[in-house]
């Protein structure tokens, strides 16, 4: 059974769950090594977007669930490709950027699936 909180999960949920958990995870040490509030909050926004993601790809909503990580992972890499490109800081910012940038070819691709 393909329930919201379904026991068995669909591999293709795996990489949203695990790009939220890294990004709210981020935004997280952020906030409690340098006190930065934006960190905390665009980690928990945009964390919550690709586990938002990932509980539709659950839900057997493919096609919605992968076109959220999308845009999720569009702004995850606009916001970090414009510091890493003025900072050329590995961490957090090189990171986060080719974490959006594979997300996003990830779950494009897989929304496109979807939709056809």
């Amino acid at each position: 059974e393909q329930g919201f909180l379904s026991t068995r999960m669909p591999g293709e949920a795996h990489p949203a769950f695990g790009v939220g958990g890294l990004v709210i995870g981020g935004g997280l040490l952020g906030f409690l090594q340098k006190g930065s509030k934006g960190s905390l909050i665009g980690g928990s926004v945009l964390g919550a977007g690709f586990l938002g993601a990932g509980l539709l790809i659950n839900k057997g909503e493919g096609f919605y669930g992968h076109s959220l990580a999308s845009v999720s992972a569009l702004s995850l890499m606009g916001m970090f490709g414009s510091k890493f490109m003025k900072s050329r800081a590995i961490f957090p910012a090189g990171l986060y950027t080719i974490l959006g940038v594979a997300s996003l070819a990830y779950h494009g691709k897989k929304a496109n699936e979807w939709k056809e």
